[in-house]
């Protein structure tokens, strides 16, 4: 299948990035980047404000614990937003909180590129497309056994299932998500989304992303209708983003199609796909999921036209921030009962 891949490399003391192609596409140019030293950075000493447990440096905040204390609480009142507790956390070591002991609070995130003299951070995004109560001979089709199985493991094992934003957050070289993060796709708008997928998200305290096409969502048996899909929206479990209107292969020109006419049916297919998202739910996508993967300058051009912050492909790997947005990897997840096929798609730190 074409696409895109970059391979990164990091040398000695300094860490330099270099990008090459594979696959038959062109490569799309790759974001700029530019990366500080990366280095352990003393401590200033923080000014006392006159509060009797905190005192504030510009960029450490350094709190005497309350009993009260949580990781989650400090995070919430410093932050506003206890879901990026793991900041503080693993700035202190992951010690336990205990009360009069000193928690230092960065102000702004630390290594938000998750890059270490041995390696860097990596996070890879599983795709899922249709499920089922039994076995079928389909491989896209993963039964309900397996998929509460591999749920299981990402929970037992400590992974971090992450949203788009979250991930956007990494990419763009803002936050750091938690160690070992993955995210969860489903692709298409299959009624087993529904039925099978979010029962056994919410019950690991899972999110997801629902990557639909909006020709396939209409009311009956095995697809998703417009009121199921606001429903498990309001459920908060799963987010909408777009897989185009029809599901085709957006690289492919029809024959003696022009090439106004081959970028009018982009449009249709990439905007017209956000535009019927957005008033059927009131929510507008800002990613795509290829069809099949494919993509070229092209498609990437009317993406931006259209404000899409990113695209994904099916090709297999995690992905680090310096990646190009426009051609993250995904991992197929495919019908198979082996916890070991499953386990060698979560990749999330490179070694160099």
């Amino acid at each position: 299948m074409p696409a895109y891949k970059f391979t990164p490399f990091l040398l000695t003391l300094g860490i330099i990035l270099s990008a090459g192609c594979m696959g038959i596409l062109p490569s799309p140019e790759k974001k700029p980047f530019h990366l500080t030293q990366v280095e352990k950075k003393k401590i200033p000493e923080p000014e006392f404000t006159g509060k009797d447990r905190e005192r504030i440096s510009e960029d450490y905040i350094v709190v005497i614990a309350s009993p009260s204390d949580t990781y989650e609480s400090l995070a919430e009142k410093y932050y506003g937003d206890k879901s990026i507790s793991y900041i503080i956390s693993e700035f202190n070591h992951n010690t336990k909180i205990t009360p009069d002991r000193e928690i230092i609070i960065p102000h702004k995130s630390i290594n938000p590129g998750g890059i270490h003299s041995e390696g860097y951070q990596m996070v890879p995004i599983l795709c899922y497309h249709q499920f089922s109560k039994k076995k079928v001979n389909d491989k896209m089709i993963v039964t309900e056994e397996t998929f509460d199985r591999q749920m299981a493991y990402l929970k037992l094992n400590g992974y971090n299932v992450i949203t788009l934003k979250e991930l956007s957050d990494f990419i763009n070289y803002k936050t750091r998500p938690p160690k070992n993060s993955v995210v969860i796709t489903i692709d298409d708008g299959w009624k087993s989304a529904r039925t099978i997928a979010v029962p056994i998200l919410k019950k690991y305290g899972f999110r997801a992303t629902l990557f639909i096409y909006t020709d396939l969502i209409k009311p009956g048996k095995i697809t998703l209708s417009w009121d199921d899909i606001k429903e498990i929206l309001h459920e908060g479990v799963i987010d909408v983003q777009s897989h185009t209107t029809s599901h085709p292969d957006l690289t492919k020109i029809k024959e003696g199609e022009s090439e106004i006419r081959y970028i009018q049916r982009l449009e249709n297919e990439i905007g017209g796909s956000q535009k019927i998202i957005e008033k059927k739910l009131g929510v507008k996508p800002l990613y795509l999921a290829y069809p099949f993967g494919t993509f070229n300058d092209t498609v990437i051009k009317v993406l931006i036209k259209y404000q899409y912050k990113g695209a994904f492909t099916v090709i297999k790997g995690g992905n680090p921030f310096f990646y190009n947005h426009f051609s993250l990897n995904r991992s197929m997840v495919f019908n198979s009962n082996k916890i070991e096929d499953f386990i060698k798609l979560l990749d999330t730190f490179k070694k160099e």
